[in-house]
């Protein structure tokens, strides 16, 4: 039998087994969990404890030493296991400083290793003190007993996966198999819960619910605020899934995004009101959170972030004024922006201190744009004719404009093009990055990683870009 055939028909019988696995799972999490079942059986030794802390009962000590021991002999075991999955991926090779090349294998061993702890753990006291990698405080909710399933079908799910995650690169059969095995988990878990408690399960853990924490935190007034805004971040979610805008995605569809992510920002703000969603912006702004965290650390005065929230606000409006005046020529006009970045610059170090402005305005788009003779808006809705959001999504701040008199994207006959680059150092060369082409049917390639550079050229369809092109420093996110 020729090599091929046999690798296609392991590869068959691979896949056979992976599906016969899932297909043959209990119908009910909860009765076959062993967690589940050992949590239960130790619910009356806990108890016993519970009732006697100083230990006068004879009984109740005995079982406070039999379930310390338990849980000592569980971690010795944790510990060994480790030490062993370790020592086999570096006994064979004495080069220290070799990539770990068994890293896949020590994944799938620590997993299974820390399993055997956290269900120690559980039999012992109800929880597993967060080592099971869940955030339980967020699913007290459920009972002990589905907690402890829920945890249980997680982790099982998490040891399958971690075969078909690892080194890097991904086969077609790996991602069906783990399309699969996610299908399959959250059959589970909907198994395990009843419908009201999966809608609490999927408002604590979804990608959607974890983008709403990341965003703005703590400036979510309140659980109905917050249920609100998840149901808004969701429904954008499930029309535009994040997977389907990795690398190259076409000129239509990052418009119909974009377009769609102002959307969102405007049904948020009718949503909680205007006051509230300044808050949400606020602790969503990259560049005021950055300087928020100096400001704790060194003790800054309290009132430091907004006072350079509103200086750059009144940047802002100042470029703007000067990128509008027609009767300036194009390179007065970039002329005066560099002298307002500048300035900026100087306010900023006045404001913080040398050391502490030097650290953020790197950081502080706003400045890298004005000292490159380029405008910006805070506001991507209110920037006026030719502005150019650069597809930072919710989380972008500020927001480059073009010159008076330059076309907007989407004009007939037009196109923009922006480089988005990464510089290697902020004096010298560049390397890497993105180019948005406005107008057209072109490609769009979102920008990886951190923008320092944008440069933009205008020119009709069919002529050949102008040689003068504005430049603008722009931060890492």
């Amino acid at each position: 039998m020729k090599p091929t055939t046999l690798l296609l028909a392991a590869s068959l019988v691979a896949n056979l087994a992976l599906i016969a696995f899932v297909a043959t799972r209990p119908t009910d999490p909860a009765a076959a969990s062993p967690r589940a079942a050992a949590a239960a059986a130790a619910n009356s030794a806990r108890a016993t404890s519970a009732s006697d802390p100083a230990g006068s009962n004879p009984t109740a000590s005995a079982t406070t030493d039999a379930r310390d021991t338990a849980v000592g002999r569980a971690l010795a075991r944790y510990q060994q296991r480790l030490q062993a999955a370790r020592a086999a991926s570096s006994s064979t090779d004495a080069r220290w400083w070799r990539t770990n090349s068994a890293s896949a294998r020590n994944r799938e061993e620590e997993l299974a290793a820390r399993r055997e702890l956290t269900d120690a753990l559980i039999a012992a006291f109800g929880d597993d003190l967060g080592l099971g990698g869940a955030d339980r405080s967020s699913l007290n909710f459920l009972s002990p007993q589905k907690r402890a399933a829920l945890l249980s079908i997680m982790q099982d799910y998490e040891e399958m996966m971690a075969k078909f995650g690892a080194g890097g690169i991904q086969l077609a059969s790996d991602k069906e198999k783990l399309r699969l095995l996610r299908s399959e988990r959250d059959r589970d878990i909907a198994a395990l819960l009843t419908p009201a408690e999966l809608a609490d399960y999927e408002l604590r853990t979804s990608s959607s619910a974890a983008t709403l924490r990341a965003r703005y935190g703590d400036a979510i007034a309140s659980e109905d605020d917050f249920k609100k805004l998840y149901a808004l971040q969701k429904a954008f979610d499930e029309k535009f899934p994040a997977e389907a805008f990795t690398g190259r995605v076409t000129m239509e569809a990052m418009r119909a995004r974009s377009d769609a992510q102002q959307q969102l920002q405007a049904d948020m703000r009718t949503t909680v009101g205007d006051e509230k969603f300044a808050a949400l912006r606020r602790a969503n702004d990259s560049e005021l959170r950055s300087l928020d965290s100096l400001v704790t650390r060194l003790s800054l005065p309290a009132n430091t972030t907004d006072r350079v929230a509103t200086a750059r606000e009144t940047y802002a409006a100042e470029s703007q004024r000067i990128n509008a005046d027609t009767a300036l020529s194009a390179t007065d006009r970039r002329a005066q922006l560099q002298s307002l970045g500048t300035k900026a610059k100087t306010e900023l170090a006045t404001t913080l201190g040398n050391e502490v402005a030097e650290a953020f305005t790197p950081r502080a788009s706003w400045v890298g744009m004005l000292q490159g003779g380029l405008a910006f808006s805070t506001n991507p809705t209110t920037s006026g004719p030719g502005s150019l959001s650069l597809a930072g999504g919710p989380s972008q701040s500020v927001f480059p404009v073009m010159p008076a008199g330059t076309a907007g994207p989407g004009t007939p006959g037009v196109r923009q093009v922006v480089n988005v680059i990464s510089s290697t150092s902020e004096t010298t060369g560049h390397a890497g990055g993105s180019t948005f082409i406005l107008g057209g049917a072109a490609p769009v390639e979102r920008p990886a990683g951190s923008t320092q550079v944008i440069s933009v050229t205008t020119a009709t369809h069919g002529e050949t870009p102008p040689t003068t092109t504005t430049t603008a420093g722009a931060p890492k996110p």
